[in-house]
């Protein structure tokens, strides 16, 4: 049974979530906050598996509230539900240790597939975040400073990337073990001095290599 907190402001949208994920039998919603300040109560006492986060929330948001967590329990995952998919938010929500990205037009199967994904320490971002956040960078300027030295395999791999695949559907494509995607991909960020896949498919938006 995973256990689930849900963060967010708006009650009916709060007893929504319970609803859609407890319609999953595998799932159960062991509290419910409505800012940053209720959930870490919540985490102190009951120790969740999982928190379903709201970005903007008063008196602590989202993002400071998954900061905080990361910091305190690292156990717990945090998967962001949000309205917002625009690069500084998603970025800012990466960088303070969410462990997934989706947006509130999700559908319930999608919402529960990334609680799953996320609770098995995947780190899910919904196609269309990532689609938007390389749609956005593919405007810029390209880099010429930065030497690129990339193989067509590489290339494959970070388009299957944009396009949403997971390491195991990547994988399955390629012929390739997910072991071995996962140790390209590490191999990519480590090369351009990069922190995570968002930031990969970002890059090569700007620099068309996809």
């Amino acid at each position: 049974m995973i256990r689930i907190v849900i963060a967010e402001d708006m009650h009916m949208l709060r007893d929504s979530l319970k609803f859609m994920i407890e319609s999953n039998p595998e799932m159960q919603v062991i509290g419910l906050a409505q800012n940053g300040k209720e959930i870490l109560s919540i985490c102190e006492k009951e120790s969740p598996d999982l928190i379903v986060m709201d970005l903007k929330m008063p008196e602590m948001d989202g993002f400071e509230t998954t900061k905080l967590i990361k910091s305190k329990y690292r156990s717990i995952k945090i998967m962001i539900l949000s309205t917002f998919d625009d690069e500084e938010s998603v970025s800012k929500a990466i960088r303070y240790g969410a462990d997934g990205y989706i947006t509130k037009d999700s559908g319930v199967q999608e919402l529960h597939q990334a609680i799953k994904s996320v609770y098995l320490g995947l780190r899910i971002f919904q196609d269309k975040v990532l689609e938007n956040f390389a749609r956005r960078n593919a405007e810029l300027p390209k880099d010429d400073a930065v030497q690129i030295n990339i193989s067509e395999k590489e290339k494959l791999v970070i388009k299957l990337i944009a396009d949403g695949k997971s390491y195991k559907e990547i994988g399955g494509i390629l012929y390739l073990s997910e072991g071995t995607i996962r140790n390209m991909l590490y191999n990519l960020l480590g090369r351009f001095n990069l922190n995570d896949r968002i930031q990969l498919v970002a890059f090569a938006a700007k620099n068309r290599i996809i």
